[in-house]
């Protein structure tokens, strides 16, 4: 049998779209065999083996860590300016 390529989509909840550039630019870098293409809320993946579901269980982790991370962003900015005394500097 031929591993022909296979395609999947998932939809994305309004509230976590706003991470969608810059967590379809990891993931792209992280699986490039995988074909993605965003169409406002939904995310479809296309390649070799893109119909596995750990395929959208990756992107999704994405898509959260760079929630996580934006989210989190001033209060390490302001933990790391506390600890170095270098507040109000920006590099």
């Amino acid at each position: 049998m031929e591993n022909l390529p296979s395609s999947s989509q998932l939809i994305i909840d309004e509230p976590l779209r706003r991470w969608l550039p810059e967590a379809s630019v990891r993931f792209q870098y992280l699986y490039p065999e995988i074909e993605l293409t965003i169409d406002g809320d939904i995310v479809r993946f296309a390649g070799k083996n893109a119909g596995d579901p750990r395929v959208k269980r990756e992107f999704q982790f994405c898509l959260y860590r760079q929630k996580i991370f934006e989210q989190t962003l001033p209060m390490r900015k302001m933990l790391i300016e506390g600890v170095t005394g270098n507040a109000g500097r920006t590099s």
